[in-house]
């Protein structure tokens, strides 16, 4: 099996765009490919410990629960300090990273590149 990598560039509440990146995640680890994401601009919060959305999916729960089972998920640092993202508060088992480093390694690692952004 080949290896997504998906770049997240929505954030958590403001549309359905990160929901899809979710179930796109799920639906290809459930056909046994590797996933990787990374969060970049509004999509850093992709990761954010303690989401409690009343009106969209708890897109936090999900990739908790994907992170389990073998998701590789990080974010911009930089794009975390510009939106008062502090290390500390992200989910157990994700990573503040970088672009230069996680973002370019995680995309020549993959088969394939989604970008999901507004």
């Amino acid at each position: 099996m080949g290896t997504l990598c998906i770049q997240v560039r929505s954030g958590t509440m403001m549309n359905m765009d990160t929901n899809v990146a979710v179930k796109l995640a799920r639906a290809a680890m459930d056909k046994g490919h590797k996933v990787k994401m990374f969060g970049y601009g509004e999509g850093v919060f992709l990761i954010k410990e303690g989401q409690d959305p009343k009106r969209f999916p708890n897109v936090g729960k999900a990739v908790a629960d994907m992170v389990k089972e073998g998701l590789e998920v990080a974010v911009c640092e930089t794009c975390c300090a510009a939106r008062g993202f502090r290390r500390g508060e992200e989910i157990e088992g994700t990573k503040i990273g970088s672009i230069t480093n996680d973002f370019s390694r995680m995309a020549s690692e993959s088969d394939r590149l989604v970008t999901i952004a507004r």
